[in-house]
């Protein structure tokens, strides 16, 4: 079977691997210039790679790990000591363990204890979602830890993720933090390890790619897919000319370059509005309106990051969350507070992390303009910083980023089988309850994998 996949992010780069060593040749058609997808690496000056968007392992992530393994590479894993802060009422908190949660002075002593129970009641008695899917975050979180615990906690760290849908977040995507990422118990209450590849994620996408190539397939970077459509026999996919990425995201702003490939099958890996301008209207017709109605209904946050390279450390926390709404963004992640400033040549390197509906004015901005409005804001958690500070800076964007997961969420994911044989849909918004990672990235992979030899089986039992 000849398989295009579009999309060489964690979930593309996977599915290809898979079904690689099940005997297809797979062909992996990706808009940037790189792998990885919103995991991508980036250069940064003298071979130094980061990624474009933080990133990092809980010691729950155990499909990676798996995939690590079975590529024989688990000696690029390491787990390090993690440090966590709550920026709030004017200062910095440490925010790792429960001894740090009982001295979070914005919360009234009882509020702290609380809000730790709670959390704790939460972890060992409530096991699965289903009972929370009904429930917003905010209802919850008032109900079982207390108002003053979402006005000074959960409520600013929803509005910095979500906007103004904080209040309508679905309490499965809290639940999905609070259970499956961290137990507040044993050793891990006293210390959270998370992990981090020792040569950055890129030996991992290399890997994957020499697997996928070894099997007669090809990694085409730089080569978007522009349109798929069907011709009776085969899915026909054009490609989109070098330098599209240029253009956007909307494959229909990308110039065809050559006549369409031919296709026993298709895994579409991309956000849910570009899968939809991919379809020509024939294949459209075939997936129907009841299926791209849910596609149609996907809502995305858009990640707004800014890396620095600072001369000297901002802060002593590899993480601090924003929980003031007075600062213009949400989130401080000095990777050289969890990865030593050696391994990277004696450089230190900080993430702004923000998230934004589409079409705020801060999208808009360049880099200087940027920081012209995170500047008092970073002087707020850190008096002494100055832009003098700043050796280099990147900015990115990605506008499908966060899916919003709301009430009633788990009803409108549109399956992976798109009902077309041979077509199948696979993205963030089908991560659920956890949230959107490279880890359930990877297990979506092999899930997506199977539900093309599935489709595919069933078509050839019916022929």
């Amino acid at each position: 079977m000849r398989v295009a996949v579009v999309g060489a992010g964690v979930t593309g780069l996977v599915v290809a691997h898979r079904l690689s060593e099940a005997g297809h040749a797979c062909d992996v058609y990706e808009r940037w210039p790189g792998l990885g997808g919103q995991a991508a690496t980036l250069d940064v000056g003298d071979g130094v790679l980061l990624e474009r968007y933080y990133h990092h392992l809980f010691t729950s992530d155990r499909h990676i790990v798996a995939l690590y393994e079975e590529l024989e590479m688990p000696e690029e894993l390491e787990w390090r000591a993690s440090s966590m802060a709550m920026f709030s009422e004017g200062r910095s908190y440490p925010f790792t363990t429960p001894l740090d949660l009982l001295r979070f002075k914005p919360l009234s002593p009882v509020s702290r204890v609380r809000m730790g129970a709670a959390a704790v009641m939460l972890q060992r008695r409530h096991r699965k979602v289903e009972p929370f899917e009904s429930l917003t975050a905010r209802a919850w979180v008032e109900r079982s830890m207390g108002r003053q615990a979402y006005e000074k906690v959960w409520g600013p760290l929803l509005r910095g993720k979500f906007g103004d849908r904080a209040d309508d977040i679905s309490m499965a995507w809290l639940w999905s933090k609070l259970t499956l990422r961290r137990q507040i118990k044993g050793d891990e209450a006293k210390q959270e390890l998370l992990g981090y590849p020792r040569g950055s994620w890129e030996p991992l996408y290399a890997r994957l790619r020499r697997t996928i190539e070894d099997a007669g397939g090809r990694v085409l970077l730089d080569r978007p897919a522009a349109r798929i459509g069907w011709d009776g026999d085969a899915f026909q996919l054009t490609p989109g000319a070098p330098d599209s990425f240029r253009r956007g995201l909307d494959p229909r702003a990308f110039e065809a370059a050559g006549e369409p490939e031919r296709y026993d099958g298709v895994v579409a890996t991309v956000p849910s509005d570009v899968f939809d301008a991919l379809l020509e209207d024939d294949l459209a017709g075939r997936v129907g309106s009841a299926y791209l109605e849910r596609v149609r209904g996907a809502e995305y946050q858009t990640a707004l990051c800014l890396l620095l390279e600072l001369d000297r450390r901002f802060s002593p926390f590899y993480w601090t969350n924003i929980a003031d709404r007075a600062l213009p963004f949400v989130g401080l992640i000095e990777q050289t507070n969890f990865v030593e400033p050696e391994h990277y040549g004696g450089r230190r390197f900080l993430y702004v992390a923000n998230y934004l509906a589409r079409g705020q004015p801060l999208l808009e901005v360049g880099v200087d303009e940027l920081l012209d409005v995170y500047e008092p804001g970073l002087q707020r958690v850190n008096a002494e910083f100055s832009r003098d500070w700043i050796r280099n800076a990147w900015l990115f964007k990605e506008p499908a980023a966060q899916p919003i997961v709301t009430v009633g969420y788990r009803e409108r994911i549109p399956p992976l089988d798109t009902g077309v044989p041979g077509l199948v849909l696979a993205n963030t918004t089908q991560i659920y309850p956890e949230d959107r990672g490279t880890n359930y990235s990877v297990r979506l992979g092999g899930e997506a994998a199977k539900a093309l030899t599935a489709s595919m089986a069933a078509l050839k039992a019916v022929r």
